[in-house]
């Protein structure tokens, strides 16, 4: 075999200046939006649990609630970074950050997702986004999993490409991470353990097949161990009660079909009122009946050629060479879109045993990790045939709402009371009010 470079590493050199400067325009525009709607962090009642344990981790070196029992309703990582940072100031640069990183992996795996044409538009959608902006604004666990979850995404995209090690080593580090920080990682990692074990199994060899299955079991193993924990070591109170019925579970999937919705038509607020409950569920799941990635031919995807060689192609891929690296992108499509229907459903059927992720509120913050790849799967799933110019049109109007609906909900983010400068100990609450319901 010869040793000279393959062709698909010398695709990723080649210089791509408008997705370059569309990225720096995308950025600068969220970070902008951003400082104006959070000069200052707000909290709500889950803020005032999250800021005291972050004080008592400092001060004792235990995670404890604000009876001083051990902190045990939410996972362990959020309260931990919070400590790390020591104050208001910290936490909002953390948000910041995370945010900011946030995009850019979204806006790299669109690169690597969609048709070049496409991906231009992807950063400009992310950095409108309300859904970010939202949960950026209060002391929640929300950017720093949505970071986690652009990450495991792209890692994942890399082992499935590449086969290599540290890449599989890489991604299930971040997937432990995720649960760790928010309890809706499990079921993140559900949807895209089924989604692998469907997609790939048969195109795997033995080995392949057992560090598949090694990883998913390995990524989800620290949060079933911090639920273990907090259930039977700490035994803290059910926060379950008897099931509320199927009602619950329509009303439900009707907040969560408004919020995915809105954030494709300039919907006002009252429209989830004089709208019947089962047309938003319904709308629900037609939406990711017309999300599902159907497997296409095209074989250049984002930023990369197609390998020109039997030999480029065993070296870059996980699977055989008769697949190509198409097969890695469109399983990862696939896995974005069961992560999606897998939150969804489960945070649905939740609510018929629990009050918390009721309500079109709850509805958006829960979904907010979704935004990315919602917007990335409706890219994919853009009618190749339609003429363009009615393409561009459409883009267009999508663009101009979601920049109207983001400068009404950063106004209305700006004016929530902040929390009390240098208070670490726990705010009153304050409740959110914006977003979803926000016109």
């Amino acid at each position: 075999m010869s040793h000279a470079p393959l062709p698909i590493r010398a695709a990723r050199r080649r210089p791509r200046p408008l997705i370059g400067w569309l990225v720096v325009v995308g950025a600068l525009l969220q970070l902008a939006l951003f400082a104006y709607a959070v000069p200052d962090l707000a909290g709500t009642g889950d803020s005032r649990y999250y800021l005291h344990a972050a004080h008592t981790l400092r001060e004792t070196g235990q995670l404890l609630n604000i009876d001083g029992t051990p902190y045990r309703f939410w996972p362990p990582l959020y309260p931990m970074l919070l400590a790390a940072t020591g104050s208001l100031a910290g936490v909002r640069l953390l948000h910041g950050a995370a945010l900011l990183g946030s995009l850019l992996l979204w806006g790299w795996l669109g690169r690597q997702l969609l048709p070049a044409r496409r991906a231009l538009l992807l950063p400009l959608l992310l950095a409108l986004g309300t859904p970010g902006l939202l949960v950026g604004k209060f002391v929640w666990a929300e950017c720093v999993f949505t970071l986690l979850a652009a990450a495991y995404a792209a890692v994942l995209l890399q082992w499935l490409r590449s086969a290599r090690g540290e890449w599989m080593v890489m991604a299930t580090v971040v997937g432990l991470l995720l649960p760790l920080q928010r309890t809706l990682g499990l079921f993140l990692l559900a949807g895209v353990g089924v989604a692998l074990l469907l997609g790939s199994w048969r195109h795997l060899a033995a080995r392949g097949r057992w560090l598949l299955l090694l990883h998913l079991s390995l990524s989800g193993l620290g949060g079933l161990l911090w639920q273990v924990y907090a259930l039977f070591v700490v035994r803290a109170p059910s926060r379950y009660h008897p099931p509320r019925g199927w009602g619950q579970l329509l009303s439900s999937a009707a907040d969560y079909g408004f919020v995915l919705v809105r954030w494709l038509l300039p919907l006002p607020a009252s429209a989830r009122g004089r709208v019947p409950e089962w047309m938003w569920a319904v709308g629900l799941l037609s939406l990711f009946v017309v999300l599902w990635p159907h497997r296409r031919p095209w074989r250049q995807t984002g930023a990369l050629a197609p390998p020109v060689t039997p030999d480029a192609e065993a070296a870059n891929t996980a699977f055989p060479a008769t697949h190509g690296l198409s097969f890695s992108t469109q399983l990862l499509r696939e896995a974005l879109w069961a992560a999606a229907v897998a939150l969804v459903a489960l945070v649905a059927a939740l609510t018929v045993f629990a009050q918390s992720a009721a309500g079109i509120h709850d509805a958006e913050r829960y979904a907010s990790v979704l935004f990315g790849p919602v917007v990335i799967l409706v890219l994919a799933a853009w009618p190749a045939r339609a003429p363009r110019w009615l393409g561009a049109g459409l883009l267009g109007l999508w663009l101009l709402a979601l920049a109207f609906r983001v400068g009404h909900v950063a106004q209305d983010l700006r004016r929530v009371p902040p929390l009390p400068a240098g208070s670490f100990t726990g705010p009153a609450p304050h409740g959110q009010g914006v977003g979803a319901a926000g016109e």
